[in-house]
């Protein structure tokens, strides 16, 4: 063999050599136990990688690019205290965090069993499972989906209380929406129908929420004197606070109607005696406002006013048909009798 044959068959297996080392180093990935990768080929998914791998089937790539789901979702932003998108997965280089994280999707309404609307702000910490991220490619809207399910299993569980009995039971509607979080990735709507899993495993779920004063946003002078333009008259002033107490008391919804019956359930009598001399003031106070922005010089008796039964009456009446004690005869010894 001539030196020269030699010299080209060594270039040549130089050449494979370097193509070899080159296509090992450009396609091998290692995987941890934070940190993941997607591959894909022609037909789609192909597998989660684990350890160190080298993809030696030309097919295969790794998920990245602008092609690439958005894999993503909603977490606190500690500096700003509001909300900001975080990503999940590096769509320059593919990598997939496996970290848990919190989710914290925007303050959403939910209704108790008994009617009551409450501002739900959860909290669900949650991480990608490598199993199960064949459905992590597969979904359009990772974010939106993983919202849908959390505000969905809240909604679930306060929606079998009372709005009474909500705040006694915070842990239990904790514990109840993280285990409907855990059981929908792996059973479906119906008995033995597999689930549409997001690929997620949840660790812990928490909560906090608000009742909106529905007594303010309702009451008849703030929705008369919202529909009033910004240039209104005095006469269309004066036309919207008519409005606004021809409504009366009667126009609470039955909601809020539970709601007052909430307030005196449970209380001792010193507590309910006293609600009940607030509320008294109350209408007093209203009845007084009435008649003063009437400009008209009213004169109603206690009958008329419903407060003929106030302890304040009963006493000036007792006052009243009660005789003044005289001078007691024979040394004190008999009581003259008390005429009525």
């Amino acid at each position: 063999m001539s030196l020269a044959l030699m010299i080209s068959l060594g270039a040549l297996a130089g050449v494979i050599l370097l193509a070899i080392i080159f296509y090992v180093w450009s396609r091998y990935y290692e995987a941890r136990y934070d940190l993941t990768y997607m591959t894909q080929d022609d037909r789609g998914f192909r597998r989660a990688i684990e350890g160190k791998v080298v993809l030696w089937d030309y097919e295969e790539n790794v998920v990245r690019g602008p092609t690439a789901p958005h894999v993503e979702f909603v977490a606190l932003d500690p500096t700003t205290g509001g909300r900001r998108m975080v990503k999940l997965m590096d769509s320059r280089t593919g990598a997939i965090n496996l970290r848990p994280h919190y989710c914290a999707p925007l303050p959403f309404e939910a209704m108790t069993a008994d009617s009551h609307k409450v501002l739900v702000d959860a909290r669900v910490q949650f991480s990608l499972n490598r199993a199960l991220l064949k459905h992590v490619y597969e979904i359009q809207e990772f974010s939106l989906a993983l919202e849908s399910r959390i505000q969905s299993a809240f909604r679930a569980e306060i929606g079998k209380r009372n709005d009474e009995d909500l705040r006694a039971s915070l842990q239990e509607v904790e514990r109840g929406a993280i285990e409907r979080l855990r059981r929908d990735e792996t059973e479906g709507d119906e008995a033995g129908e597999p689930g549409m899993a997001l690929g997620v495993r949840f660790h812990t779920a928490n909560f906090t929420y608000s009742q909106p004063d529905e007594f303010a946003a309702s009451a008849p002078a703030t929705l008369a004197s919202a529909s009033l333009p910004a240039n209104a008259t005095p006469e269309q002033q004066a036309a919207a606070r008519a409005l606004a107490r021809a409504a009366g008391v009667l126009s609470l919804r039955p909601q809020q109607i539970d709601q007052l019956a909430d307030v005196f359930k449970n209380r001792d009598p010193a507590a309910l005696s006293a609600l009940m001399t607030l509320l008294d003031m109350q209408t007093r106070q209203n009845i007084a406002e009435a008649l003063a922005a009437s400009g008209q010089l009213l004169v109603l008796t206690p009958q008329e006013l419903g407060l003929i039964g106030a302890a304040a009456q009963r006493d000036a009446l007792a006052r009243r048909v009660a005789p003044a004690p005289g001078p007691v005869p024979n040394g004190g010894a008999h009581h003259p009798e008390q005429r009525l």
